[in-house]
């Protein structure tokens, strides 16, 4: 261990290192002592050099290694991006397995809103001002709480002409439909919004959805459900009108035509959600017409499927097309498909330069 010279006077000197001839050999005092303890010498402004050289060369590096949003968008699949908005079950739980089993392709509300927005604007120039907006959903409270897809319509396209009797049958019938598209602006559109719904809960139960204040899953959609059992149980029965209990008589004498193929699959909640679809689908079809005006009739049709809090009701696409004047469909399906390749082409890159 070195002692400074001025502690050992005697000892310098007669090493001959005298304050001034350090000073004279190395400059300063700290030169000197570096030199005697034979550590390399580096001026202040060569620090700063070499301190700025490796600053830069990182920097450079971590910047090369920024991809742009295009490369991140391609890179990360639809799920991750859903999961990470808190839109969809992260992947891997219960909920997201039997999501994606039982109703591939199913979309976040948001999602399908903004894509089905934007597709009528751009083919056909739908906007708010110009499109009456109505919907055959279940009147079940879960479908019309905020921030589900029924209610992210209507807060988008404006009030809405409700069709829907339970299971989401257009009850209202021709005499309905013709009363709400006969409210359409000059030249505008009709836009409709149809379907049944299903819970899936947080375990992965179809059918099941815990309600708020509930304590326990309950049924979802209950008057589906509830006339499958009932066909189950006495099929005879199911077929016989109550006027009293009309819609549901419908829903009953509806699936009684193909209660054996719902039995049959592996998921029968499912197949009775998928069933209900078809029927709805059908129904609406015979009563709507386009004798409004020379606008567009858009069906948008699918599953709406209700999951547990925070996550977004979604919505499996199976129905998506304009009509014109002589009710020929243009099929818009394609366009409520998610691919990340796609989206990623329509986002400009906001890579950074070094």
């Amino acid at each position: 261990r070195l002692r400074p010279l001025h502690h050992d006077r005697r000892r310098s000197k007669e090493m001959g290192l005298t304050k001034k001839s350090v000073l004279t050999k190395c400059g300063s005092v700290g030169e000197g002592l570096s030199k005697l303890t034979s550590k390399p010498s580096f001026s202040r402004d060569a620090k700063k050099e070499k301190t700025s050289a490796a600053t830069t060369h990182r920097l450079s590096a971590a910047v090369e290694a920024v991809p742009s949003t295009a490369e991140a968008v391609s890179s990360a699949s639809c799920d991750e991006v859903f999961s990470w908005l808190h839109w969809s079950p992260p992947v891997g739980t219960p909920c997201k397995t039997t999501l994606d089993r039982c109703f591939p392709g199913a979309l976040p509300g948001h999602a399908v809103l903004k894509r089905t927005a934007q597709s009528l604007k751009d083919n056909f120039g739908m906007t708010p001002s110009n499109t009456m907006y109505g919907d055959s959903i279940c009147p079940d409270e879960i479908n019309h709480e905020p921030g589900g897809l029924a209610s992210l319509m209507s807060d988008h396209w404006g009030e809405v002409f409700p069709m829907g009797g339970i299971g989401g049958a257009p009850f209202v019938g021709k005499t309905g439909f013709a009363a709400f598209s006969h409210h359409v602006p000059d030249d505008g559109h009709v836009l409709i919004l149809f379907g049944p719904h299903v819970g899936v809960s947080e375990a992965g139960v179809v059918g099941k959805y815990c309600r708020k204040g509930q304590s326990c899953d309950s049924s979802a959609c209950g008057a589906v459900l509830s006339a499958y059992c009932q066909v189950c149980d006495d099929a005879k029965s199911a077929k016989v009108l109550d006027v009293d209990d009309m819609q549901q008589s419908w829903l009953r004498q509806s699936i009684c035509s193909r209660v054996g193929e719902i039995k049959m699959d592996p998921e029968p909640l499912a197949k009775v959600t998928e069933v209900a679809f078809d029927m709805i689908k059908e129904h609406l079809l015979r009563i709507v017409d386009h004798s409004f005006g020379k606008g567009k009739l858009v069906l948008v049709g699918g599953v709406q499927i209700n999951l547990p809090a925070p996550y977004d009701d979604h919505f499996q696409p199976k129905f998506f097309q304009a009509f014109d004047e002589s009710m020929q469909g243009e099929d818009l399906l394609s366009e409520l498909s998610f691919a990340a390749s796609r989206l990623a082409k329509s986002i400009p890159s906001v890579g950074f330069a070094p």
